[in-house]
């Protein structure tokens, strides 16, 4: 009996059901709903498409309040622009704890590409414990744009026949138009992936730091936004910053791309990252490792052996240089050595860097005059010190005569001439 009393109350709730769908109903006002109403809306409000481009929106219920029972959409579009090609709706409907599955009316869905409009409705199976009661997805609507320029509208509006309503176990419609909002599919702009640069290169040294990072443009030159993504196939050695983004008309993103070389060997690697969006970019990346070369030793010669003056006083400085220059690769030291007459004068080291020249001074003196025989860093010369004692090259003094040298020779050679004088004479006499 309780059964036979169910199934005539769902007849009679069915029959004020079609009977409310025969009741002209008032114009959609997109407008938001009430805390106690129940609404049906397009996701997304707005698509973009090019042309001959399939693309999907959504039929969401949305829950204000309730439970329902069942619930009908007719949504209207622009036949010239879009065509229809297929309604799902979901497995189950949410309603646990028994996550019924979807009763769908006889005939159901329908859509007319002719006249441009397209419909679903079902509700819980009969007999149902429980209802629908929080908001989801109602029907999912396939389409297929033309190669036509334009905006088709998506709208919800009330005709003769199936009307967008979502009813209550009693056949009361809580839509009533009180939260209706509709749609718009924008063919023949859509937004478009520019990429700048079209490829990047790195270079490295094996064992080394990690090349700077680079940075890759992402833009959109197209309509409406562009939401993007990119991949590097894994590559162990390549990372992006970000990974996604969402992109406006005309707008940018900057994605910083690295590359870590630890543990690399040297050779030549390659990887592409692919950006998707509302098409495929692909970008090449090479990185390029060389060996690192070997440091050179230090490589230190010296040249330019300078005397001044070449001509002093007794005691007066001579000062002598030479230069020192390094054309390794590594930092040197290098020991002059300073010799007068074949004598060590004096000796000075010198810290010379890699690819740089220093000069080694030294200053000496000498009392006596001569001719003094310079010799550092295997070069030679030579200095004259004029006045005072004559000395030879070797500094023994024997190179030249002095003051007293002189005079002993004039006596030497006056007394010769005296001896000669009484020489002569006596053998005059004995003549």
């Amino acid at each position: 009996m309780a059964k036979l009393w169910r199934l005539l109350s769902f007849s009679i709730v069915f029959a004020v059901i079609l009977g409310l769908m025969m009741v002209p109903a008032s114009e959609p006002q997109n407008a938001l709903a009430q805390e106690s109403d129940w609404g049906f809306e397009i996701q997304p409000a707005k698509t973009v498409v090019g042309f001959n481009e399939a693309f999907a929106v959504n039929a969401t219920i949305i829950s204000y309040s309730g439970p329902i029972a069942g619930a009908s959409m007719h949504l209207d579009f622009d036949p010239e622009l879009v065509e229809c090609t297929g309604i799902t709706i979901p497995d189950t409907l949410p309603n646990p704890p028994d996550n019924s599955t979807p009763d769908r009316w006889i005939g159901m869905p329908l859509w007319n590409n002719t006249e441009g409009w397209v419909e679903e409705a079902y509700s819980t199976p009969f007999m149902a414990t429980h209802y629908m009661h929080e908001t989801f997805t109602f029907a999912t609507i396939h389409f297929k744009s033309k190669s036509k320029e334009g905006t088709s509208y998506l709208n919800f509006n009330p005709t003769a026949g199936v009307e967008t309503w979502v009813a209550d176990t009693l056949g009361d419609d809580y839509l009533n138009w009180t939260r209706v909002v509709n749609g718009t599919v924008q063919v023949g702009v859509a937004p478009t992936i520019s990429v700048s640069p079209d490829s990047l290169t790195f270079n490295a040294i094996e064992g080394g730091e990690n090349p700077p990072d680079r940075t890759l443009e992402i833009c959109n030159p197209g309509v409406g936004t562009l939401s993007w993504s990119l991949s590097d196939g894994d590559t162990a050695w390549l990372s992006e910053t970000p990974t996604s983004g969402s992109l406006g008309e005309d707008d940018c993103d900057d994605v910083t791309v690295s590359v870590d070389v630890t543990g690399m060997e040297v050779g030549d690697y390659s990887a592409t990252i692919t950006i998707t969006g509302s098409d495929e970019v692909k970008v090449p990346v090479n990185l390029h490792i060389e060996s690192a070369a070997p440091v050179e030793p230090a490589n230190l010669s010296a040249s330019s052996l300078s005397i001044s003056s070449q001509q002093v006083e007794p005691g007066e400085q001579v000062t002598i240089s030479i230069n020192v220059a390094n054309t390794g690769g590594e930092t040197g030291s290098y020991n002059a050595i300073l010799y007068i007459n074949g004598v060590v004068e004096d000796n000075q080291s010198v810290s010379v860097a890699a690819g740089t020249s220093e000069t080694v001074i030294f200053t000496v003196s000498e009392s006596q005059a001569g001719v003094y025989d310079v010799s550092l860093a295997g070069q030679s010369g030579q200095f004259e010190v004029v006045g005072g004692d004559w000395v030879d090259g070797d500094g023994d003094g024997d190179g030249g005569l002095s003051t007293g040298g002189i005079i002993a020779i004039v006596v030497a050679v006056i007394v010769l001439i005296v001896a000669l004088f009484f020489i002569l004479r006596r053998t005059r006499g004995e003549a």
